[in-house]
């Protein structure tokens, strides 16, 4: 690869590309809850409208920081989050001269939000990562279950799916396809090559089983859980949750905290290996081979909004590559997983770095190309 000759005959351009930080969703929060009396219809608005706001920002925060981190931070007050806030909307809206109840939307400005959390020195991270999806086997009484009913744990999971957040989670429904794929046993046995099959079927990149074991008599349920991420690029991650029945709570709501949990600690895993060091970074030259001009263009839409990208400058462009000037934030390797998020592969040959779809082999043309 040593003579790969680069942008023969290419024109130069003086282009600067400017790409937002991130996809708007990581900053808007849905299905806040509010529901707040006072002496006045307008006064209980006002009330629960602030208070919404609130718990908005507590958990735009909450999905982008670490827990140890979080606790360091104090709550903002009522103006500083306003000022934060792009927008808001309300659904499900029910009044009565002294009560107000609504479902909140509330989007934030991802620039103040930054500056918010950079100004008190929190670390944060804002990459979503491609959807996972969740495989939930059911262990009680000396059964073991998936796709047969009852399943209360895939119940769970099939109505309280984490779409949002830097780690999406998708369930599957279990039609015929999916029981035809991959067993209860293949499953907790770590079968790759049907989970992965499983996983793709619903855009998934990668498989998370989770067996839920319940134990324990009715009312003091005990349910634990092992959590296993099948990632097809490195070694299984395996991670415990225990959760107990509290005075007063159904098993299906200590579910529903145990897949919380679940869902936490993976969200958790993913920021910790993304989360942003600012005061880290640097530049590339970058080169993308390409098949034409609408070629670069899906490959140029795959790279806006990514995070770790600051800037990027094309220098030069011709009909097969594109000669990249790029600034980023952290480390390469994670300017490499951020990229992967995208289906961008960023690989090192020598002292030149090059970016193309991930699965094909671009650069063995070139080289050939001459």
């Amino acid at each position: 690869m040593k003579n790969i000759k680069m942008l023969a005959g290419a024109a130069t351009v003086s282009m600067i590309l400017a790409f937002p930080a991130m996809a708007q969703d990581i900053f808007t929060v849905s299905g806040v809850h509010v529901d707040e009396s006072a002496d006045t219809a307008a006064a209980a608005r006002e009330q629960a409208l602030e208070i919404g706001q609130r718990r908005a920002f507590e958990e735009v925060v909450a999905r982008l920081t670490l827990p140890e981190d979080r606790q360091a931070l104090s709550t903002p007050n009522t103006s500083e989050i306003t000022n934060m806030v792009r927008d808001f909307g309300v659904s499900n809206e029910k009044t009565s001269s002294v009560r107000y109840i609504a479902d909140m939307t509330v989007r934030f400005k991802d620039d103040e939000l930054r500056n918010y959390l950079r100004f008190r020195d929190i670390s944060f991270a804002e990459l979503q990562s491609k959807p996972v999806l969740m495989v939930p086997v059911y262990r009680t009484q000396g059964s073991v279950t998936l796709w047969d009913d009852p399943n209360p744990w895939r119940d769970v999971w099939s109505r309280n799916v984490a779409a949002s957040g830097l780690v999406p989670i998708k369930a599957p429904i279990g039609d015929l396809s999916d029981i035809g794929t991959v067993s209860a046993e293949q499953a907790e046995s770590g079968a790759m090559e049907r989970l992965s099959e499983l996983a793709k079927r619903y855009g998934a990149n990668v498989a998370v089983v989770a067996s839920a074991d319940v134990s324990g008599p009715s009312g003091g349920e005990t349910v634990d859980v092992t959590v296993t991420r099948y990632d097809p690029n490195g070694a299984p991650q395996v991670f415990g949750v225990r959760e107990a029945t509290q005075s007063g709570e159904t098993l299906d709501q200590t579910l529903v905290r145990a897949a919380k949990s679940v869902a936490d600690q993976l969200s958790d895993s993913w920021k910790r290996a993304n989360l942003i060091n600012f005061s880290t970074g640097g530049s590339l030259m970058v080169f993308i081979p390409i098949t034409g001009l609408q070629d670069w263009a899906k490959i140029e839409d795959k790279m806006v909004g990514l995070p770790v990208v600051r800037s990027a400058r094309v220098v030069a462009m011709s009909r097969r590559e594109v000669q990249l000037s790029l600034d980023f934030v952290g480390s390469t390797d994670q300017l490499q997983t951020a990229l992967n998020q995208q289906n961008l592969s960023l690989t090192r040959m020598g002292e030149l770095w090059f970016i193309q779809p991930v699965g094909t082999d671009r650069l063995e043309g070139l080289s050939l190309g001459g």
